[in-house]
């Protein structure tokens, strides 16, 4: 396990607990709630740890397990009303178009809708925040995005788009290059957003017409400079390694369809939903990519992909729990 985990385990005691919330919130929780949340985050060390040595025949359901387990003590943290009687036991995600993926063999084709439960549990605790590290490896800028209060839909493929750092294993997957680039600055003033950008390839798709108004770009001499009227935001995503292995940067990928925004912890949620859905109720699906019997090209992107979520996963929920940063 790493470091990450060390600090986690504060959260494994009731006392602490207590003492954090006390800290950070100045009110006084319940010791019935502190040892629920201490069992949320116990379970999930167990399930992360059970994970990292399992077969790759359940390694995704064990982690996803692990993903729901402290999703819910970060939303027992972050709620003062949520207990373990109210939190809704559904996942709050289900795959609407199986039937048709089983059929036509693109596991990219996957749509999730979503329902009450977890998952959009976790997006309304976390207020839809997003903290980024922008050329360091420490949080220097976050975002919140709007919560949609209807259900949705969301697209796999649009899903993978969004972890800049397994680039090379999602273009192999999809037999396509990302459009996706590296995003230098981001201001608003005076009702016009400015995103800093050193690549034009994919503007088009990054900031289509029908999203973002009046677009304009100009080139200052180190970068192009995208300006549009208002203030909704671009999909952003975290790269965690760049050219120095422990800096990271924001990215921009095309909108998900609807103009639907959901924040870094939401989109490791939603793909680690799909893989760990796949290992537990379509096995024999499972079994012929793990096997190389059929459809074995997403293979790497689904292994980068856990090992991804065995390491950042638990960093973003560290990240929630040491907010607010100076930058709020």
């Amino acid at each position: 396990m790493n470091n990450t985990w060390h600090f986690l385990r504060e959260f494994e005691s009731k006392d602490l607990i207590k003492q954090y919330i006390k800290k950070k919130y100045q009110f006084t929780l319940s010791s019935e709630k502190a040892l629920e949340t201490n069992s949320a985050f116990k379970q999930a060390r167990s399930y992360f740890e059970s994970s990292l040595n399992a077969d790759i025949s359940v390694k995704p359901v064990l982690q996803y397990y692990g993903v729901v387990a402290l999703s819910r003590g970060l939303i027992l943290i972050l709620d003062k009303i949520a207990r373990e009687s109210n939190i809704k036991p559904s996942h709050g995600l289900k795959i609407s178009n199986w039937s048709a993926v089983a059929k036509n063999k693109k596991l990219e084709d996957i749509k999730i809708k979503t329902s009450s439960g977890t998952f959009k549990e976790l997006i309304e605790a976390t207020k839809n925040v997003s903290y980024f590290r922008g050329s360091s490896n420490y949080i220097n800028f976050q975002s919140e995005f709007d919560i949609s209060e209807s259900d949705y839909e969301i697209n796999f493929k649009e899903l993978s788009y969004s972890f800049p750092d397994l680039k090379k294993s999602i273009e192999s997957w999809l037999g396509e290059t990302i459009p996706s680039v590296k995003m230098e600055s981001l201001g608003h003033k005076d009702g016009i957003t400015n995103i800093g950008v050193r690549e034009l390839t994919y503007i088009k798709d990054i900031f289509p017409e029908n999203i973002f108004s009046n677009i304009k770009i100009e080139h200052d001499g180190h970068r192009h400079n995208v300006s549009y009227e208002g203030d909704n935001w671009p999909n952003i995503s975290q790269k965690w390694e760049s050219s120095f292995q422990i800096n990271g940067d924001p990215y921009l990928q095309p909108p998900f369809t609807g103009n639907i925004i959901i924040n870094e912890i939401g989109k490791m949620f939603a793909v680690s939903f799909i893989l760990g859905t796949i290992s537990r109720y379509y096995p024999t699906t499972w079994m012929n990519i793990t096997n190389g019997i059929e459809d074995d090209r997403i293979l790497p992107f689904a292994i980068n992909f856990m090992d991804l979520i065995q390491e950042k996963f638990p960093r973003v929920i560290l990240d929630f729990l040491d907010a607010p940063y100076d930058n709020d």
